[in-house]
C-alpha cells in the first residue's frame, strides 16, 4: 500500500552525528489525547481499543502526545465550562499504544487543581511515562526530559500559555509560556542533546492559520536551538513550516479526543528520524474512526495533504509531497 506524506529534509542547527554506524531513532509526534468522558462510554474497559490499527507502525522509539487531561480520582473540579479526567485504568491505553512521553501543559491538566496534578504526575511516574510542562514546583515543570536512544540524545520541553495554574517556586502547576523562560530553557538544552524538541499549546480553537505572535515566537525559539515545534490546541491542523532547517508543526489537531461525541476524522502526525545523515521529518495524513486511529490510504490520504499544503501556504518555505512506500 501507498500513502501521501510530505518528506521534509531538515538542515539547520542539527548536528550530523558521526562515528560508527548506529539504528536510526524513529519518533512520532500526535495532538490532543482526551481519554475521558464520551470515551469512557464507548471503550469502557477494552483498553487495547483506542490503538487497535495503530501498532502497525511500529517500530518507534518514541510516542508522544498532548495529554490534555488530568489522571486523578479527585472530585473537586475547578469552575470552569469544560473538565475532563481520565481514569487510571487508561493509563494502560497509553501503554498499549507505545505512549512513552506526554506533554502535561495544557488548559485542561488543571481541571482538577493542583491535587489533580499531583495525582497525574504521580500516576505517570508509575506507569515510567515521561512528561514535560508540569511539576511539583516552577523549576521542575521547566526541566526538560532527555532521552539517550541508539547513541542519540534527544530533548523534550512543554509550554502552555496565561497565569492559571501556572507552577511556581513552591506549589505544583504548569510550565508558564513566557519567551523569556522558552528562549533560556532551549538554550541552556541546545549543547546537552543532538535534537530538541518544543511543544506549545497555544492559538484559537478552530482556526485554519496561527496567530503572528506564535509565529514570532516559534522563529525565535528555533533561532534559540529548537529542531522542532509541535503545536496542539486548535482542534483542526494547521500548516507546517520549514524555517532556518527547523520543522514547525503550528498545529496537529485532535488525535484520540473523547472530550465531545465526535468521534470520526481526520488529523495528522509527525515522523522523525535520525540517523547518520540529516534528519527526516514526515507528515503523516491520519484518519480516526470511533476514535481509533490509523494512517490513511489513497485519495483520503490526498485530501488530507492538501489541506495541510493550504494552510502551509502563507509560509516562505513550501512544502511538497511524495508517496511514502509503507511496509
Amino acid at each position: 500500500m501507498r500513502i501521501i506524506c510530505f518528506i521534509v529534509l531538515s538542515f539547520g542547527s542539527t548536528a550530523v552525528l558521526m562515528g560508527q554506524s548506529q539504528s536510526p531513532v524513529v519518533m512520532i509526534f500526535a495532538g490532543d489525547v482526551t481519554l475521558a468522558q464520551h470515551i469512557e462510554t464507548a471503550v469502557g474497559d477494552r483498553t487495547e481499543y483506542i490503538f487497535q490499527h495503530w501498532l502497525s507502525l511500529k517500530p518507534y522509539d518514541v510516542f508522544m502526545v498532548n495529554l490534555e487531561n488530568p489522571i486523578t480520582t479527585s472530585e473537586e473540579r475547578v469552575k470552569k465550562e469544560f473538565n475532563f479526567k481520565m481514569p487510571e485504568k487508561y493509563i494502560r491505553i497509553l501503554q498499549h499504544g507505545g505512549v512513552n512521553i506526554v506533554n502535561a501543559a495544557n488548559n485542561h491538566l488543571a481541571d482538577y487543581g493542583r491535587l489533580g496534578i499531583y495525582d497525574t504526575i504521580r500516576n505517570l511516574d508509575s506507569a515510567s511515562i515521561r512528561y514535560v510542562g508540569i511539576g511539583r514546583n516552577l523549576r521542575e515543570a521547566r526541566t526538560p526530559v532527555i532521552k539517550t536512544i541508539n547513541g542519540r540524545t534527544i530533548g523534550f520541553l512543554g509550554y502552555h500559555g496565561g497565569e492559571d495554574f501556572a507552577a511556581t517556586t513552591d506549589s505544583a502547576g504548569l510550565a508558564p509560556r513566557y519567551k523569556g523562560y522558552v528562549v533560556g530553557d532551549v538554550r541552556r538544552l541546545r549543547p546537552k542533546v543532538d535534537y530538541v524538541v518544543v511543544n506549545f499549546h497555544w492559538g484559537e480553537e478552530l482556526a485554519e492559520f496561527p496567530d503572528e505572535w506564535q509565529i514570532d515566537l516559534a522563529h525565535t525559539v528555533v533561532d534559540a536551538g529548537a529542531d522542532l515545534i509541535v503545536g496542539h490546541h486548535p482542534h483542526i491542523l494547521q500548516g507546517v513550516e520549514i524555517y532556518n532547517g527547523a520543522t514547525i508543526a503550528y498545529s496537529l489537531g485532535n488525535f484520540v479526543f473523547g472530550g465531545n461525541s465526535r468521534h470520526t476524522y481526520d488529523t495528522a502526525v509527525i515522523r522523525v528520524v535520525l540517523s547518520e545523515s540529516n534528519p527526516v521529518v514526515e507528515v503523516l495524513p491520519v484518519t480516526v474512526a470511533r476514535w481509533q486511529p490509523r494512517l490513511a490510504m489513497g485519495e483520503h490520504a490526498e485530501r488530507i495533504v492538501s489541506t495541510i499544503q493550504q494552510r502551509s501556504s502563507i509560509f516562505q518555505d513550501s512544502l511538497g509531497f511524495q508517496p511514502l512506500q509503507t511496509r
